[in-house]
């Protein structure tokens, strides 16, 4: 009777064993209301339909386990299964994915998703996964425009400002032609950079500056439009690779409709908070983008040069006629 008892229990670990729970977390930056913050929660909710429970996906909002950076070595090491990050913030591991914050790179939004399902934007991503990430969809990021404490028309108006960008060397030196200088900040140091003076400025999209409140420590902003860059849905290779073919091709089809349904949202939002905006700034200025885009079209081609990446520059410039 004990042998028979003993066979039970075995039998009944082996079972679930083999249908144990994977739960892991999935690391945002930005607050709980903002609309990458519900594409992630949306997201954890399709793995775990499309799994029927296999994988549970733990969200957390608002830097809770690290800032871009932070987070980037947490996927790889496998720590963390997933994040959203910047493409920017993407340099770290393949510098050619400093790409996409090559200012005026993108004719509008259209332009935009349109490369993202192109074959050069897959062949860009790819070489992230022998560093340990697995890429599995793109979340707008809109366009981004300067806030700043004085007002700015025109490129001569950046002369000698700081302006807070992404740890991007391409970004560092789009300020540098603007006559800018660009100084790295953590996302969650910014409101604090901007309220003492580190930083004269920075920027970005609609959603991130009503999100982050960072109207309350600038005053002017600017509607150059002078990036889109996509923020990336990442995965942990090692976590990828412990999964069942049927559980990965369940992961890879909750980031496409997460990427779907977070374009719908971003759109909502964007307008919506435009419109907010516009009261809580002492200007907004809608500029000629003519002289911006003169003075970093030399700075554009030194860094595709620099990046190995020119003709998948000359790609994306010569498409821009299609839009």
């Amino acid at each position: 009777m004990k042998k028979l008892a003993l066979l039970g229990f075995a039998a009944v670990f082996a079972t679930t064993a083999a249908h144990a729970q994977i739960v892991t977390k999935y690391s945002g930056i930005q607050p709980n209301d903002h609309p990458a913050s519900y594409a992630e929660e949306y997201f954890g909710e399709e793995v775990g339909l499309l799994t029927k429970g296999a994988i549970k996906i733990e969200v957390y909002h608002n830097t809770q386990l690290g800032d871009a950076v932070a987070n980037v070595q947490s996927v790889r090491n496998g720590t963390i299964g997933f994040t959203t990050v910047s493409a920017s913030n993407l340099n770290q591991v393949v510098p050619a994915m400093d790409m996409y914050s090559l200012p005026f790179l993108f004719k509008n939004a259209a332009h935009f998703w349109w490369f993202l399902a192109q074959p050069e934007a897959a062949a860009l991503a790819k070489p992230l996964e022998d560093k340990g990430i697995k890429v599995l969809g793109y979340i707008d990021s809109g366009a981004r425009n300067f806030f700043t404490d004085k007002e700015v028309k025109t490129p001569d108006d950046l002369k000698g400002a700081k302006i807070r960008v992404m740890a991007s060397p391409v970004m560092v030196n789009t300020m540098k032609a603007l006559g800018a200088t660009g100084v790295p900040v953590a996302w969650s140091e910014l409101y604090t950079a901007l309220q003492t003076g580190v930083v004269d400025g920075a920027e970005n999209n609609h959603p991130s500056v009503v999100a982050k409140k960072f109207y309350e420590v600038s005053k002017y902003y600017t509607l150059d439009e002078h990036m889109r860059i996509p923020d990336v849905m990442i995965m942990s290779m090692k976590l990828y690779n412990s999964l069942t073919p049927e559980q990965k091709k369940a992961v890879e089809e909750a980031g496409q409709r997460a990427q779907a349904y977070m374009r719908g949202a971003w759109h909502v939002s964007e307008v919506k908070d435009l419109a907010e905006l516009k009261g809580k700034f002492k200007g907004i200025n809608t500029v000629d983008k003519a002289p911006f885009v003169k003075a970093v079209s030399g700075m554009v081609a030194e860094e595709a040069k620099r990046l190995g990446v020119e003709k998948t520059v000359a790609f994306v410039v010569d498409s821009q006629k299609k839009f």
